[in-house]
């Protein structure tokens, strides 16, 4: 999968930085007549160019394979409509790379302060945009946040839909412990 999404983002910025180069040549050549631009000036801002380039495509590559804890903050966000609470603490995270039609699976398991638990459970119990689920949709990024928990000590599961998008699974699940969720989006 990391091979693929380099050589897809090498190809993007190859492309892109050719057509910024084009658009920089006429400048080039302008500079190198009037005298303002030496050959071995030239040189370094070409190689710099190239280097720039090559470390926004591994950047990249590896933010999309990597996802970041804002990543999951925001998917916190989307499948409870609130705020992460201060207390949150990440334990485990897995997603998928987006395919060509931008689906893709995420996971989180959360660890909250007892007081958070407590007020996130209480909070969606109420909240009437918020069902709660009967049974688990599993998806490998699931099973790889679960480690070394138990799937039958999950207490409390709720989901939530997006009128119109019927093909997005939003859950998020309460464990037993009273201090662990997790979140799950699987966009199909």
């Amino acid at each position: 999968m990391g091979i693929l999404v380099f050589s897809l983002m090498f190809i993007i910025f190859s492309i892109g930085g050719g057509i910024l180069y084009l658009i920089y040549l006429p400048f080039k050549i302008y500079l190198k007549r009037k005298q303002k631009l030496s050959r071995k000036l030239s040189r370094k801002i070409n190689i710099a160019y190239v280097i720039t380039i090559l470390f926004a495509i591994i950047y990249i590559t590896y933010d999309s394979l990597y996802p970041s804890e804002s990543f999951y903050e925001e998917e916190f966000k989307t499948v409870t409509l609130r705020e992460i609470p201060e207390s949150a603490e990440f334990i485990e995270k897995s997603a998928s790379y987006p395919d060509f039609k931008g689906e893709y699976c995420s996971s989180s398991q959360i660890k909250l302060s007892k007081s958070d638990y407590k007020k996130l459970l209480k909070e969606l119990n109420d909240d009437k945009r918020i069902t709660v689920e009967k049974e688990i949709v599993g998806f490998s990024e699931f099973r790889n946040t679960l480690k070394e928990k138990k799937e039958n000590k999950i207490i409390k599961k709720f989901t939530r839909k997006i009128k119109g998008e019927e093909d997005h699974y939003l859950n998020i699940f309460f464990y037993d412990d009273k201090q662990t969720i997790f979140v799950n989006i699987c966009v199909t």
